[in-house]
C-alpha cells in the first residue's frame, strides 16, 4: 500500500470542523470529503471493547459527561452528543463508511500502554477497507505492533516536544522527541509537532526519504514555516 497520498494534500485535522460541526464527527469527515482533503481522526476503545472516534481521553470537553471513554459502554456513549450539536460519537466503522474512500484516511490508535486491545480492533475495522489509509500513534510500541502484524500498512510515528501531554511522562517525552525508538518501531512517515521544526532528528529521517508531516498548524504564518520544514501538514482553522 503506497503511502504516497501522504505528501500531496493538506490533511484535515480531526475532519474539517468549525462553524458549528464539531471535530471528530460524521459531519466534519463529510466536509473533508466535500472539500478534498484526506482526514485525520482518533481511534479509543469503549467499555465493551468497541472502535469509536474520540481525541480525548475523557469525555467532559466534547459531550460534558465526567468518565473516560474507556469506562463507558457503547450503548450509553451513543447517546451523547457532541458540543451542544446533534452530532455524537461515531463508531470508527460509522466514520470509514462516512468517507467512503472519498479522500484518505489517517488513523491515530490511541493507547498509552502495551499494544493489543485497541490495535488488534482498528486492524479489523481496516482489514475490511480497501480506500487508501495509514496508521498512527504517539506510542512507539503501537507502531511496531502494526509492523510486526500488518506490515503493508503505511504506518508513522507522530512526535514533537509533547510539553502540553501531560499523560505522557519525562522517559517517553525525551524518546518521543528525539524519535529514538525509530529502529523498533520504522515508520514509513513522521508526524511531528509544527513549532518544534527543524529539529536534527527530523530532518535526518527526511533526509533519509521518511516522509514528514507538521502538525497541528492553525495560522497562514504556521503555514508558511511548516512547510519549509515538512513534506505536508495536518491542519485545522486555517484552509491551505
Amino acid at each position: 500500500m503506497s503511502p504516497d497520498w501522504l505528501r500531496k494534500r493538506p490533511i484535515a485535522h480531526r475532519g474539517l470542523h468549525g462553524d458549528g460541526i464539531p471535530e471528530n464527527s460524521l459531519a466534519a469527515f463529510e466536509a473533508a470529503v466535500e472539500s478534498g482533503y484526506p482526514v485525520e481522526l482518533d481511534v479509543r476503545l469503549t467499555a465493551d471493547g468497541v472502535a469509536v472516534v474520540c481525541h480525548d481521553e475523557r469525555l467532559q470537553r466534547l459531550c460534558g459527561m465526567d468518565a473516560a471513554v474507556d469506562e463507558v459502554e457503547w450503548a450509553e456513549l451513543s447517546e451523547l452528543t457532541l458540543l451542544d450539536s446533534d452530532q455524537s460519537v461515531p463508531t470508527f466503522d460509522a466514520a470509514l463508511r462516512a468517507i467512503d474512500g472519498g479522500v484518505p484516511v489517517l488513523v491515530e490508535v490511541k493507547n498509552r500502554g502495551r499494544p493489543g486491545s485497541v490495535e488488534s480492533a482498528v486492524a479489523t475495522v481496516l482489514d475490511g477497507y480497501d480506500d487508501p489509509f495509514a496508521v498512527q500513534s504517539f506510542n512507539p510500541l503501537t507502531v511496531g505492533w502494526f509492523r510486526r502484524n500488518r506490515p503493508g500498512w503505511p504506518r508513522g510515528q507522530v512526535a514533537g516536544r509533547l510539553r502540553n501531554v501531560p499523560e505522557v511522562g519525562p522517559l517517553a517525552r525525551f524518546t518521543c522527541r528525539r524519535l529514538l525508538a525509530s529502529p523498533l518501531a520504522r515508520p514509513d512517515f513522521v508526524a511531528y509537532e509544527h513549532d518544534a521544526l527543524p529539529y536534527w532528528p527530523v530532518t535526518l529521517h527526511r533526509k533519509l526519504g521518511v516522509p514528514v508531516l507538521a502538525w497541528t498548524v492553525r495560522t497562514p504564518a504556521a503555514l508558511e514555516r511548516a512547510r519549509a520544514h515538512a513534506d505536508n501538514v495536518i491542519f485545522e482553522s486555517v484552509r491551505p
